[in-house]
C-alpha cells in the first residue's frame, strides 16, 4: 500500500528517496544556505554530495544502469532540497531537466561517455537555451550548427542565461540544425563544459537564487564531434517539448513550492514563540496573523496537489512518448487535441507555483515583521529567491499567452 504524505500517495521507494533528500537538505544544504546566498558562491560541495547519493541519476531506468525513479520521485526530492537551499535545488532541477532526454536518446558510445557518468554522480548538466534575440521565447533559436567535415560541427552560439555556467560538465544546447532551416528545426548537442571555447560571461549577482551561477555563456566556435548530437538533426524541438519540458516546468514549480514551504515554517515557528510583553500573549493570538497563516497554508496545499497531479500525468505521458517515433512526438504533446489537459497543465504549473511563492513568502515576511526585513533573516532570503521564478524563462506572462492560445485554438508561435 502506498504511504500518504500530506494527502499525496507516495510509494515506498519514493518515500525512501524523499527521506534521503530530507536528511541531506537538513544536514548538508541548510547549514550553508545563508553563506551561499551572501557570497553568491556556487554550491559545488552540495552537488557533490547529491551525486554521491545517486540523486543525479534519478529517472535513468535500471535497465540502463540507473537507479530508476520518475518525475514524481524527482519532485519529492526537489521539494526537500529547496527547503534546505534554493540555489542548490535550482542547480539540481536544471540538471534533472536534461536527464530524461539523454536517457531516451543516448545511443552507442553516448551511453558510456554521457549517460554512465551521470549515473555515477560524476557529471553535472545544464540547459543552455535562451538567446538574446528571442529572450524567454524558448521556441525560437537564431544560432545554428555548421557542418565541419563528416564528423564534426562548429557551434557559435550565445546563450543569455544558463544555470551552472562555468561549473557544469555538460551543456545540453538546442540550436538550429543549419543556417537554412527554421528557428525551431533544432538539433540537440551535448557540449563539454571544460572546452576552452566555452566561455562564461561575467559573474552572477542576482537578487535571489544567488548561488546558481546563471550567467550568459558563449559557445565560441566550439568544434563538437557529431556523436555528441542527441537524436536526429531536426528532432530537438520535439525532444525538448516531450522529454525536457515536463521535468523543467514541474521541477521549477517544485523548487518554488519548497521555498514557500520553508518561509511558511519559519513564520509559524516565529509567531508561536514571539511573546508581547504588554499582553503576555504570543503573536499567534493576533487574528490577522491567524488569517495570514491560514491563507499561506491554503495556497501551499493547492499548489502541492496540482504539482504532484501534473507530475503523475507527466510520468504517464513519458511512457507513451517512449512508444512514439520522433515525427509523432510534437503532434502528440501539443497539436493533436487543443483541449488536452497535459500541455495546458504543464504550462500552468510554473505560473501557479511562482505566483504562490511570491504571495506566501511576502506574507511570511509580513508576519515576522521588521526582523524578517533585515538582511540575513531566512524569510528575507526566501522572499528574494521566490521572486526569481516569475521572470525565469519562459516568463509567467509568456506562459499565460501560450495557454490562452492553446485553449482558444489559436496557432502557437512555433507552428
Amino acid at each position: 500500500m502506498p504511504l500518504n504524505l500530506k494527502g499525496i500517495a507516495i510509494e515506498k521507494e519514493e518515500a525512501e528517496w524523499k527521506r534521503l533528500a530530507h536528511k541531506l537538505a537538513t544536514e548538508v544544504l541548510a547549514p550553508t544556505a545563508a553563506e551561499t546566498d551572501s557570497t553568491g558562491k556556487f554550491p559545488e560541495a552540495n552537488i557533490k554530495v547529491l551525486g554521491e547519493n545517486r540523486l543525479m541519476g534519478l529517472m535513468i531506468p535500471p535497465e540502463k544502469g540507473g537507479p530508476g525513479g520518475n518525475i514524481k520521485t524527482t519532485c519529492l526530492v526537489i521539494e526537500e532540497l529547496a527547503q534546505g537551499c534554493a540555489s542548490t535545488a535550482m542547480v539540481y532541477t536544471m540538471h534533472m531537466s536534461t536527464v530524461p532526454m539523454i536517457a531516451a536518446l543516448a545511443q552507442g558510445g553516448q551511453i558510456d561517455e554521457i549517460l554512465k557518468p551521470i549515473i555515477e554522480g560524476k557529471r553535472l548538466n545544464a540547459l543552455a537555451m535562451s538567446e538574446p534575440g528571442s529572450g524567454n521565447r524558448l521556441w525560437h533559436m537564431d544560432s545554428f550548427a555548421q557542418k565541419d567535415g563528416d564528423d564534426h560541427y562548429i557551434i557559435d552560439s550565445f546563450k543569455s542565461f544558463s544555470t551552472s555556467t562555468g561549473h557544469c560538465d555538460f551543456y545540453v544546447v538546442p540550436l538550429r540544425a543549419n543556417s537554412e532551416v527554421g528557428p525551431n528545426d533544432l538539433s540537440m548537442f551535448v557540449i563539454d563544459g571544460k572546452d576552452p571555447n566555452v566561455k562564461g560571461i561575467g559573474t552572477w549577482d542576482g537578487m535571489g537564487m544567488r548561488g546558481n551561477s546563471s550567467t550568459p555563456v558563449h559557445f565560441d566556435k566550439v568544434r563538437v564531434p557529431a556523436n555528441r548530437m542527441l537524436g536526429s538533426p531536426t528532432c530537438g524541438f520535439s525532444m525538448l517539448f516531450s522529454y525536457s519540458l515536463p521535468m523543467y516546468q514541474v521541477g521549477l514549480a517544485t523548487v518554488y513550492l519548497g521555498v514557500a514551504q520553508a518561509a511558511y515554517d519559519t513564520a509559524v515557528a516565529h509567531v508561536k514563540k514571539r511573546i508581547h510583553s504588554d499582553t503576555g500573549a504570543s503573536l499567534a493570538k493576533v487574528e490577522t496573523v491567524q488569517r495570514y497563516v491560514a491563507e499561506m497554508k491554503i495556497r501551499l496545499d493547492q499548489t502541492r496537489y496540482l504539482i504532484y497531479r501534473v507530475a503523475q500525468m507527466s510520468d504517464n505521458a513519458l511512457v507513451l512518448f517512449d512508444e512514439l517515433n520522433e515525427a509523432d512526438l510534437l503532434d502528440e504533446v501539443v497539436r493533436a487535441n487543443p483541449d488536452d489537459p497535459f500541455f495546458i497543465d504543464i504550462a500552468q504549473i510554473k505560473v501557479s507555483a511562482c505566483e504562490m511563492a511570491i504571495d506566501v513568502t511576502s506574507k511570511a515576511l509580513q508576519v515576522c515583521g521588521g526582523t524578517a526585513y533585515k538582511r540575513g533573516h531566512p524569510c528575507e532570503r526566501h522572499y528574494r529567491d521566490a521572486r526569481a521564478g516569475s521572470v525565469m524563462a519562459p516568463s509567467d506572462d509568456a506562459v499565460k499567452l501560450i495557454m490562452g492560445r492553446q485553449i482558444l485554438g489559436i496557432e502557437q508561435p512555433w507552428e
